[in-house]
């Protein structure tokens, strides 16, 4: 990636130089955005896919977006699910498939008890649960299918390879 910039000490070899630098740093800001473009459209297919492989009555609706710079151009990006049962699916519940052990220190505080009202979690019965049409329905809650951390282990996994395809190397 280091680039070598020669000049002569003249005013047109230093407007020279001065153009080689403005090209590099647009080349840099370009190859950025393809970067950032690629991982995100990695970890966003990597969510799908968990989601689809997921039985509908586990979870719920959900939609995923990514999010970038106001003015369009990719300085960032984050990966953004929501939907009614999304901590759930990421986190589990209920004592039979649930599970206080998440991969990463960020989901300490969630999974089996942590959710507010807490219900009937660690039920050996499981629990009735209401939805939006009315109908009542059984579970002992749902294992945990880490949507977001699959994601997020996928981009790691892919970071380097990805960045060398990029920027070359």
């Amino acid at each position: 990636m280091a680039r070598k910039i020669k000049c002569t000490l003249s005013a047109s070899g230093l407007e020279e130089m001065r153009n080689q630098i403005l090209a590099y740093s647009n080349d840099l800001q370009r190859k950025c955005q393809i970067l950032v473009s690629k991982l995100s459209k990695l970890g966003l297919d990597v969510v799908r896919q968990t989601m689809e492989s997921i039985p509908s009555e586990e979870k719920g609706s959900y939609h995923t977006e990514v999010i970038n710079a106001s003015n369009g151009d990719i300085i960032g990006a984050a990966i953004r699910l929501s939907g009614d049962k999304v901590l759930f699916l990421e986190f589990s519940a209920g004592i039979t498939y649930g599970t206080k052990d998440y991969p990463l220190p960020s989901g300490n505080g969630y999974g089996m008890g942590t959710y507010p009202g807490k219900g009937h979690w660690d039920s050996p019965y499981g629990w009735w649960w209401i939805d939006e049409n009315g109908e009542k329905h059984h579970s002992y809650g749902n294992r945990a299918y880490m949507p977001m951390y699959h994601a997020e282990e996928a981009i790691v996994i892919q970071v380097r390879e990805v960045a060398k395809e990029v920027f070359g190397g």
